[in-house]
């Protein structure tokens, strides 16, 4: 399992307070049908909240319409909402799945999510 440092939660918590909008992210597997990243959003009492999030691509190739790829991704969907995720449509025909997680969780967290993505994608 990694560990949270290399995730480098202190970096990115140093970026977010140097940020405009307190705000940092990083982008930790890619794939041509999803995106995992990481992120911390310092709240208005200075507290960070680190959070998890994955972007869904429904129609990664716009001239065709995959079914089995949204039957896999309606798959992925409904097991992060389980796992307490929050689902929201984006403007660029993908759906964000996002979870506040601890610091000390991080990594787990990130590890389940990798282990989910490779079992509905293969």
């Amino acid at each position: 399992m990694r560990e949270t440092k290399l995730i480098g939660i202190k970096a990115l918590l140093e970026e977010a307070k140097n940020s405009e909008h307190k705000e940092s992210y990083r982008v930790l597997e890619r794939s041509w049908n999803h995106r995992i990243g990481l992120g911390v959003r310092l709240e208005s009492s200075g507290q960070p909240s680190f959070f998890i999030e994955a972007l869904i691509y429904l129609c990664p190739n716009p001239s065709k319409i995959d079914l089995s790829l949204l039957e896999k991704n309606l798959m992925f969907l409904k097991e992060l909402q389980v796992r307490g995720y929050s689902l929201s449509c984006q403007d660029d025909k993908c759906i964000a799945c996002e979870t506040i997680v601890a610091p000390q969780n991080l990594a787990a967290e990130y590890e389940t999510i990798l282990s989910i993505t490779k079992r509905i994608f293969p």
